[in-house]
């Protein structure tokens, strides 16, 4: 039987988002980082710079509790998704091969709505730290 696939990304992201002690300890450490580089370079474009990792953290924080890490939540995920239908009189005589290629229909839109999550989210953090630190890269090349 085909089963859903969480992407590593985003257990990872989970792993992180779900540890508060540790969002806020790097954040911490960033703005600390950040208005201490913007105190000596006198630019603050430094510490605005940190306001896109803030948003990183923002975004996973947000959209961590949607991503479903057992297989229990995967199967939430997918009645939420792709409820059943029991229309009908005769519903339960569903033949297997139908059942079958019912389910497997379910997994494999669960499994292209979690891949595309994490590329998303990929994506916005790219894109964020681009536009956060892109302006710095004069200074080096």
């Amino acid at each position: 039987m085909l089963k859903v696939k969480v992407p590593k990304i985003l257990v990872l992201f989970n792993f992180i988002v779900t540890r508060k002690y540790l969002v806020f300890s790097l954040l911490s450490i960033f703005c600390v980082i950040s208005i201490f580089v913007s105190i000596i370079k006198k630019d603050f474009a430094w510490f605005s710079a940190y306001g896109g990792v803030a948003t990183i953290f923002g975004i996973l924080l947000t959209v961590s509790h949607s991503v479903p890490m057992s297989e229990e939540e995967i199967n939430r995920f997918l009645d939420s998704l792709f409820p059943e239908s029991r229309d009908g009189i005769f519903s339960e005589t569903e033949s297997a091969t139908n059942r079958e290629a019912r389910i497997s229909k379910r997994i494999s839109e669960a499994n292209r709505i979690l891949n595309s999550e994490a590329i998303g989210l990929i994506v916005t953090i790219i894109g964020t730290l681009i536009w956060a630190y892109g302006a710095f890269l004069n200074s080096f090349i």
